[in-house]
């Protein structure tokens, strides 16, 4: 029977039924959902395979221990750090809240199962199936839930960021299908087409626990020390000047793939400097553990310390591998006296 009281009239060969039966089944219930997945990509299929250890960029067996003192510049007045207002502290979106998915950090656009433990993705990518783990938990215990998901959703897309509400706002439904599965269908593209970036951007959304947020003062700065599922705990505060977060014993992803052998410091401590020079020299004192230099002139001649000399303190340059902006002097050739090498080669030298 096809619909309420239509019945079909004509004689169908037995051969031909399954096939008929099957194209009913696909007009009814839409694009078919690919197998469910541990990942996704933009195009393809994902470089990792389900079964891996670890990323193959960590160590999982480094050892965990330690405290990492980092230098920010800046200064912060809130722990929020997904609205436009305020200025957030550093590490909270990393360390504290956590994805449904997971970036790998050899691959240009792809993302693995954190909180989610599967996807499914049809080809036609206009929608996306969440599949959340059962034992993923909030620090405070509770565990992490659909209605976390679809609360988070709602909360980001009324007060999150521009960018979140722009993204958010391509969602057409949002579908509850089983007791650990949301589904996001999203809005067709003018042209009729499906934006391929809709899932990754989905599986990237922040999820908060439901159960500690008050949506009606979501938007306003807070000092208050946030609870997510994240690998740390904020432990100390210092309004503008520091923040330490305290790593979770007890943290819910610890054993996964995508986790092994990542956030292995038991305190990581930020401190903040309004002031690259001042900076520098709490490096020299030995405050803070690490500094980026990005200046030609003090990488140059500025490194002439004790704490150099005697080993406390390595100089070393890494490359990122990265697209990354430039740290230089463009120079028309055409036209002299940059036209002459030699010209160019003094005028980087005196800067």
């Amino acid at each position: 029977m096809i619909g309420k009281g239509l019945r079909l009239k004509m004689q169908v060969p037995w051969a031909v039924r399954p096939a008929l039966a099957y194209a009913l089944l696909y007009l009814t219930a839409g694009p078919m959902q690919a197998d469910p997945s541990h990942g996704i990509a933009m195009h393809g299929a994902p470089k990792h395979a389900a079964a891996m250890p670890a990323f193959p960029y960590v160590n999982p067996s480094a050892a965990k221990g330690g405290r990492l003192a980092l230098g920010i510049l800046g200064t912060f007045d809130s722990l929020n750090p997904l609205i436009p207002k305020g200025e957030s502290a550093s590490g909270v979106r990393g360390y504290v809240y956590e994805s449904l998915m997971v970036r790998a950090d050899d691959e240009p656009f792809s993302l693995y199962g954190l909180i989610a433990e599967s996807v499914d993705v049809p080809d036609d990518r206009r929608s996306i199936l969440f599949t959340l783990r059962k034992e993923a938990r909030f620090s405070d215990g509770r565990p992490v839930t659909v209605a976390d998901v679809v609360f988070t959703y709602g909360l980001l897309k009324e007060k999150g960021w521009p960018f979140q509400r722009s993204s958010y706002g391509k969602v057409q439904a949002v579908e509850t299908p089983g007791e650990r599965q949301v589904r996001f269908v999203f809005k067709p593209e003018a042209d009729g087409s499906a934006d391929r970036e809709m899932p990754l951007i989905m599986g990237l959304m922040p999820i908060l626990p439901a159960h500690r947020i008050n949506r009606d003062t979501f938007d306003q700065t807070t000092l208050e020390a946030p609870i997510g599922s994240g690998p740390y705990r904020v432990s100390r505060i210092e309004s503008g000047r520091i923040l330490t977060f305290q790593r979770n014993p007890d943290w819910w992803a610890r054993d996964l793939p995508v986790a092994r052998g990542r956030f292995n410091f038991d305190e990581i401590r930020h401190e903040y400097f309004r002031d690259q020079t001042v900076m520098f020299e709490a490096f020299k004192t030995g405050e803070i553990d690490v500094f980026a230099d990005s200046d030609p002139g003090r990488w140059s001649s500025g490194y002439d310390f004790p704490a150099l000399s005697d080993g406390r303190v390595v100089k070393r340059e890494f490359a990122t591998r990265l697209p990354a902006g430039m740290s230089a002097l463009v120079f028309n050739s055409r036209k002299p006296p940059f036209a002459d090498k030699r010209v160019r080669d003094a005028l980087t030298l005196l800067f």
